[in-house]
């Protein structure tokens, strides 16, 4: 009985540190995603058109020298 109690006790154990393991994995990413992915899919499309302007020729790119 008391082998049983203590495998049940190490099963719960084990699925709490997974939980765990689990949110704080979904709770970095959901952080690095508003970090890192500041463009919609619409500011995307425009941010590409853009870059094949500069690639192109049509547009130069920015380097902040211009602003004197």
């Amino acid at each position: 009985m008391e082998n049983k109690i203590a495998d049940v006790v190490g099963l719960l154990f084990a699925a709490a540190m997974a939980a765990a393991v689990g949110f704080e994995i979904n709770r970095r990413r959901k952080k690095l995603r508003e970090v890192y992915d500041v463009l919609d899919s619409e500011t995307k499309h425009i941010a590409l058109e853009l870059e094949k302007m500069v690639q192109s020729g049509t547009l130069k790119p920015f380097t902040g020298d211009s602003l004197a």
